[in-house]
């Protein structure tokens, strides 16, 4: 049985974040401010994957 641990939670929610802005860099874009505030919030853990999406889409009002 293996334990989790905060920090490999933070690692792995990092990369994820880091893959979504270099895609989007690759595309010719950039998240604005705003949303990168909320990336990181989920990198540290203050919100999860739900949260970021509602956020996202309530701030570009995508249903």
């Amino acid at each position: 049985m293996s334990i989790r641990r905060p920090a490999d939670d933070r690692a792995k929610r990092a990369r994820a974040i880091n893959a979504a802005r270099t895609t989007s860099q690759l595309e010719g874009g950039r998240s604005t401010e705003v949303t990168r505030a909320d990336q990181d919030a989920y990198v540290r853990g203050e919100i999860d994957i739900d949260q970021l999406g509602d956020r996202v889409r309530a701030r570009y009002n995508i249903a």
